[in-house]
């Protein structure tokens, strides 16, 4: 796996003034424009974007494990608030076996649209793909919209704007990082939304969150890096540069769809990363009478325990807690 690593001190402050502005953004909602240049674009695309991509792909397999298509009525995708174009580069990826509709980019930035517009026609060169600034879309009843990461930069007024603005859409996959303040607004967006969507992920249930009250525990996950890159001495300096822990992919995400009857309910879903101690972990698991901790013995599930230890993005317990 290639990354374009900051190859000067000046390509590492770039960066590194790009990620406090995203710490930031929760804070002062509603940042201008900061793409000044094609280099930082494509500097961003191939770090920064490359983590939120491995965010895409472990929620596209969530949903093909759970059995979500497309389907044949979607007439037209939009990526709104597209930046580098990392949210439908991975949709296009993953669903490359499934023909096209033609693509829409929306972003503030008219120089990260025509970045996106490049991108996207390089890797897909049968692609119909055009771009609009995000106040001139309406969306229609077959329209699959994409989001990512765009929550930490839209003020109040935007953000309702945009609900307004999408709420028409066919089907929405919104991928965001998996911070409590994102976790609530998305929780927000699924209470807002769900009397006229069926909510297909990450939620097993079509009732109201049970974490919409919760002051101490949010709705997250933890998608998997490719594991190559512990192997790339790139990664690892960009790591050591930006200070940026590699193993960690936190992220809060929601998928719903207009079709009520779009997919049965699940039974549960673990929430974060299960907490593991000598003989036992400790689960937080969302069902539909709500979101609890439990409790389960290693000996009773020891290939589950093997499994859960690498991989803990998709984990449901089929049984209650375990009795002691």
């Amino acid at each position: 796996m290639t990354l374009g690593v900051p190859k000067t001190r000046a390509e590492v402050k770039d960066l590194q003034l790009l990620r406090q502005l995203f710490l930031d953004a929760p804070s002062q909602q509603g940042v201008q424009d900061y793409w000044s240049d094609d280099r930082l674009l494509q500097l961003y695309d191939d770090t920064y974007a490359r983590r939120i991509a491995w965010k895409w792909d472990a929620v596209l397999a969530d949903l093909g494990v759970r059995g979500w298509t497309p389907g044949s009525s979607i007439s037209r995708i939009i990526d709104w608030g597209c930046g580098s174009g990392v949210a439908s580069e991975r949709y296009l990826a993953h669903y490359a076996s499934v023909s096209s509709p033609p693509l829409l980019v929306s972003d503030r930035s008219a120089r990260a649209r025509h970045f996106t517009e490049r991108k996207l026609k390089t890797q897909n060169t049968n692609l119909n793909i055009s771009s609009a600034p995000p106040d001139t879309i309406v969306t229609e009843p077959s329209d699959l919209v994409l989001l990512s990461h765009v929550l930490t930069e839209l003020t109040e007024s935007q953000f309702e704007k945009l609900l307004g603005s999408i709420e028409k859409a066919h089907c929405l996959v919104w991928v965001e990082p998996g911070t409590p303040f994102c976790s609530q607004r998305l929780i927000q967006v699924r209470e807002q939304l769900k009397e006229n969507f069926a909510v297909i992920a990450p939620c097993p249930h079509q009732r109201s969150c049970g974490l919409i009250n919760s002051n101490k525990d949010w709705c997250h996950f933890f998608a998997n890096p490719p594991g190559e890159i512990f192997q790339s001495s790139d990664w690892m300096l960009f790591a050591k540069e930006l200070n940026i822990d590699l193993r960690s992919l936190p992220v809060s995400y929601l998928v719903l769809q207009r079709n009520k009857n779009a997919l049965a309910a699940q039974s549960n879903r673990v929430i974060g990363r299960p907490r593991f101690y000598k003989g036992h972990g400790k689960f937080l698991v969302c069902r539909a009478d709500g979101v609890k901790e439990e409790s389960l013995q290693e000996r009773n599930h020891k290939a589950d325990f093997k499994t859960w230890q690498k991989d803990c993005f998709s984990v449901q317990i089929t049984s209650a807690a375990d009795s002691d």
